[in-house]
């Protein structure tokens, strides 16, 4: 099975860039795991990769801008393939401030706590100016942590959804720039899996309920959804807002066996260890 590895970055509007790695998974597909920056007057970094390929991240960021001009953090939430370099990027970035919930800073504290002068919570509903536009906070419809905040880029239009929207996809399509190049039904049955994996309680919650949720993000207009593990979807918004309305009367995925884990674990061995 082939390892993760920290992919090519691309742009995702003129100065929205995607920096993505990729996950193999057995039973499922390759995950994208996606950060994003906005080259906006005040610099924004959007999560900030996996801890096991933190080198490959960093040095992916570097190609599109020096740390050290990065002002603001904005963590989605606190999964691990969201925070893997930011102690280092804390240091290499002296000037940025941590954007996070409450809970995401809370439950991200048995790592040590981040400094209080280099954090700022930010909630639903809150506005977040960076110079040249407003980031306006929203929660996704869908999220696996109570800590989980996106925001609207009130210039480009951009919707940032952290883990919502997400699909693991064939090896074959997955390492494109764009969602809308994958097979529509493809893409539909992977964001319902998905769902069903990463906010299991998908299925019992209310529809009505959840619609209206997924109703709230359609009203925004967003010119693209920039979900955390699947490319830039700009095309197919309604079609990935039904996506996630479709999960609610969905089976719930098979969970990962041991083996499989086993499998996944053993790709990352040093060589003659067992």
């Amino acid at each position: 099975m082939e390892q993760p590895w920290v992919g090519d970055t691309f742009a995702a509007l003129p100065d929205t860039h995607v920096i993505p790695t990729y996950w193999p998974v057995p039973g499922l597909g390759t995950i994208p795991m996606n950060a994003f920056l906005l080259r906006s007057a005040e610099p924004v970094l959007v999560d900030s990769g996996v801890e096991i390929l933190d080198e490959e991240f960093l040095d992916a960021l570097g190609s599109l801008i020096d740390p050290v001009d990065i002002r603001w953090i904005w963590l989605t939430h606190e999964d691990r393939d969201h925070t893997g370099a930011l102690r280092r990027l804390l240091d290499m970035a002296p000037r940025a401030t941590v954007l996070g919930t409450f809970m995401t800073f809370g439950r991200a504290a048995p790592d040590g706590w981040l400094p209080p002068d280099r954090t700022r919570i930010v909630n639903p509903g809150d506005t977040v100016s960076v110079g040249d536009r407003e980031l306006h906070a929203v929660r996704p419809p869908l999220f696996d942590s109570p800590g989980t905040l996106g925001f609207l880029d009130g210039k480009t239009g951009a919707y940032v959804a952290s883990d919502c929207f997400g699909a693991p996809l064939p090896a074959d399509v997955v390492a494109t720039d764009s969602a809308d190049a994958v097979d529509a039904d493809t893409l539909r049955d992977a964001q319902i899996t998905w769902a069903t994996v990463d906010s299991p309680w998908v299925v019992d919650t209310d529809r009505a309920r959840l619609s209206g949720h997924v109703d709230a993000v359609r009203n925004l207009d967003p010119s693209v959804l920039l979900s955390s593990h699947l490319p830039p979807v700009q095309r197919r918004v309604g079609h990935s807002l039904e996506s996630v309305v479709a999960a609610q009367g969905a089976e719930l995925a098979p969970g990962l066996t041991q083996e499989q884990l086993e499998s996944l674990l053993g790709e990352f061995a040093p060589a003659g260890v067992e």
